[in-house]
């Protein structure tokens, strides 16, 4: 911004530039010219050059126009001109090519264009106002010229001469916008005048005071100015807000300066407070310079285009910023926005930042080949453990069934029946009834089958140790040992379970952190501590069933299943220790796959080991029992 160092133009220009700012736009410079100084406009000159500036807002008089078009160089930028003298004549130079002119709006004055024609150079000099209008004609279209009005001396022009025949050098008498905007000023005065005679609380006495001894006072015709409200002549609208300004109505122009001197002015626009919009401009008519190659842009940054947000730079003004992409899950679905959107819980942005789109489900399905492999194993291992369950009541009277307690084997075999079923609850799409069983299913199937094994094992020490003489342990063969201490075993998981889903129940819930662009749906384990308390209780069985099955592996071998408890509770506890450290750095459906996973492999272990070596004898060895002492 270029404005005159008078006090009205420094006004107008601080306060432009407080309006342009409130917009979002930025001003590079603002420098008050003093017109005796040529070192005003080198700094200005300098500012032009340093910035990126493509629009130069010139807020002067006359000369301080002429002076920039004298001492600036040929420089690519739009000239915007706020200046009642803006179009005057004389400043033609092709620097302002394509300047856009903001001027007073012109109108229709009636009888003015006579009344000018009237001007009659034989009256000359006895009438002040024609030696003025033909000085101004003379100075601008002719190389005779009048001396000043106050000079004694003029010169006789001739009396043929009217002002209608110099309207062809561009003296256009309906081009006066100073002069319609004080005949607005007059007629509003006049107005104010008539209200305050037509007045009839004041009885029309107010105009009839002696200026002397009660002249009228601004203040008066101040509030009857307020008031008005009238048309032009061109049907323009006059009245004054609460403010007490009349609401601007200027015309833009466009300026065009072509290489044969010829100038060219065409109306492009209009901008009137009192409409809305109040801007309306016709970009397609504007002609613009040819080395702008289009409509001219000034940006002190790239415009950041959508999928990307602005972020400021320190010591900068607000239009100098960097583009940054939108984080995931965020958006700018339209340029240049200052802060990126943030998606619903629901959806994900998509990979250009700015629209949202709908996350996918994820879980452990049926339908994917995960969870077929899982299923068709879970369901494969159960027929197996059911068909060794029925071999074991089709030979009941055999020596190995009943050689070690055949109702703890039956319990066993329809545990680990159970087992693999309950890890259909992992599948398929999350409920609340899934969620709510599938872990106090899984821990309370589980307790069974460890306190079983730790039954068997027990009996196992009980029967070969009771056969020494005098053994007190005679009294304990039989069946209610193991089955105290499978009721014993199992009560504290049955309580730890219970208080589980009394205090905290698991619930259906989804993630949308773990992983990019998905939703995946879970059961949350409601206390994370009461499921490792289950779990640490199933290991302390394991762990107790692995440590007497020890001690009980040298009894002799045709009876000896402790050798294989032994090995099941080893391969039992190694999947188990395997699995929490699996579960504590997995996320998802991969989460079930691994619970899954340690129920299978866990329970296989103890089908295959525990009960497999009993079919072979019972299918195609049959044993010879011997009793030692």
């Amino acid at each position: 911004m270029i404005s005159s160092d008078d006090e009205t133009h420094q006004k107008a220009s601080e306060e432009m530039k407080d309006e342009i700012i409130k917009n979002g736009i930025c001003v590079a410079f603002l420098v008050q010219i003093d017109e005796k100084n040529y070192r005003s406009f080198d700094f200005a000159l300098q500012n032009i050059k340093k910035s990126k500036v493509y629009v130069v807002i010139l807020i002067s008089k006359l000369i301080t126009l002429l002076m920039c078009g004298a001492v600036f160089p040929y420089t690519k930028v739009v000239w915007l001109m706020l200046s009642s003298l803006a179009s005057a004549t004389g400043v033609g130079s092709h620097k302002f090519n394509g300047a856009l002119a903001v001027l007073f709006h012109k109108g229709n004055i009636p009888g003015l264009k006579d009344f000018l024609y009237k001007a009659d150079p034989s009256r000359f000099p006895k009438d002040p106002f024609t030696a003025a209008v033909w000085l101004d004609v003379f100075d601008c279209h002719s190389e005779q010229a009048f001396p000043k009005p106050s000079s004694r001396s003029y010169r006789i022009c001739n009396a043929n001469h009217t002002l209608k025949q110099y309207e062809m050098n561009g003296y256009d008498t309906s081009n006066f916008r100073l002069t319609y905007s004080t005949y607005i000023a007059v007629y509003a005065v006049a107005h104010a005048l008539h209200a305050m005679y037509t007045d009839k609380t004041s009885g029309g006495t107010i105009l009839h005071f002696h200026k002397t001894i009660n002249p009228l006072k601004p203040t008066q015709l101040k509030n009857y100015l307020q008031k008005l409200h009238f048309k032009t002549y061109d049907g323009d609208d006059i009245f004054f807000n609460e403010k007490g300004e009349v609401l601007g109505h200027f015309d833009i122009i466009n300026w065009n300066i072509f290489q044969n001197e010829t100038v060219t002015t065409r109306h492009v626009g209009t901008f009137n407070s009192s409409q809305s919009p109040g801007l309306t401009i016709d970009k397609e008519a504007i002609l613009w310079p040819t080395y702008f190659n289009g409509i001219p842009v000034s940006r002190c940054s790239a415009s950041c285009l959508p999928g990307y947000r602005k972020i400021f730079v320190e010591g900068k003004q607000v239009c100098c910023y960097q583009c940054v992409r939108c984080s995931e899950s965020e958006i700018s679905p339209l340029p240049d926005m200052g802060n990126c959107i943030k998606c619903p819980e629901d959806q994900w942005s998509n990979e250009r930042r700015d629209k949202c789109i709908m996350r996918t489900i994820d879980f452990l399905s049926y339908k994917e080949p995960l969870g077929v492999a899982l299923t068709t194993t879970a369901l494969v291992l159960s027929i197996c453990s059911a068909a060794v369950f029925f071999l074991f009541l089709k030979h009941k009277k055999s020596p190995i069934v009943k050689a070690n307690n055949q109702e703890l084997s039956y319990i066993l075999l329809l545990s680990l029946m159970l087992s693999f079923l309950c890890s259909l609850l992992f599948i398929g799409r999350p409920t609340k009834a899934t969620c709510f069983l599938r872990q106090v299913v899984f821990g309370i199937i589980f307790a069974i089958c460890i306190s079983s094994i730790l039954g068997k094992t027990i009996t196992v020490i009980i029967a070969f140790n009771a056969t020494r003489p005098g053994s007190r342990l005679r009294n304990y063969v039989g069946t209610r040992v193991p089955k105290y201490i499978l009721l014993l075993c199992t009560l504290p998981e049955v309580f730890i379970c219970a208080l589980w889903l009394i205090i905290s129940p698991p619930f259906p819930d989804y993630d949308t952190h773990s992983a990019t662009g998905k939703i995946i749906l879970q059961c949350n384990e409601g206390s994370p501590s009461a499921f490792y308390i289950m779990v640490g209780y199933i290991a302390l069985l394991a762990f107790v069933s692995f440590f007497v099955a020890y001690l009980a592996r040298k009894l002799p071998d045709i009876f000896n299943e402790a050798q294989y408890i032994t090995f099941s509770m080893l391969l039992f506890c190694s999947v188990w220790i395997s699995f929490i450290l699996a579960y504590v750095s997995t996320t998802g459906k991969y989460l079930a796959a691994v619970e899954i996973f340690a129920i299978l492999v866990s329970s296989a272990g103890l089908l295959g080991l525990i009960f497999i070596p009993k079919c072979y004898f019972i299918l195609i060895k049959q044993p010879v029992i011997t009793r030692h002492n």
